[in-house]
């Protein structure tokens, strides 16, 4: 089981590395390992926050595959939080951009760059929630 803390570490680690690429000028060369990392650092992010809110329990397990479609986030996620619209609205974007990153042809360093601008937006969102600084 992965504690609050735990989450908040790994979250912080993948944040550091999408940092190292941008800074090094690799976004596009290291474009699939950016998607992935975007990606575990939004669901980290996500149970996090709900963790730290109380609103589930020490199992509750938060998955990249409940984001394929609001359908099954609904489903895997149905209790009610803060600005929920908006962050699952903003997970299954960025689970498209996951797709998108490792799985397809090179894109653009626009296009790796918009993946990073959503894990902005989400942490933007569950910083001002939690009212910390992550």
């Amino acid at each position: 089981m992965t504690s609050p803390e735990e989450h908040k570490k790994a979250f912080q680690q993948f944040l550091e590395d999408i940092n190292e690429k941008i800074r090094m000028g690799l976004l596009v060369d290291r474009q699939k390992i950016i998607g992935f990392a975007v990606s575990e650092a939004a669901t980290n992010l996500l149970e996090y926050f709900f963790h730290k809110k109380e609103l589930v329990s020490s199992g509750f397990r938060v998955n990249h595959r409940y984001f394929s479609s609001l359908r099954k986030a609904e489903e895997y996620i149905p209790f009610e939080f803060p600005q929920k619209k908006q962050i699952l609205k903003l997970m299954l974007e960025q689970e498209k951009y996951r797709d998108l990153l490792c799985y397809g042809k090179e894109k653009d360093e626009k296009r790796v760059g918009e993946a990073i601008i959503i894990l902005q937006k989400i942490k933007r969102i569950i910083t001002e929630e939690l009212g910390e600084e992550l």
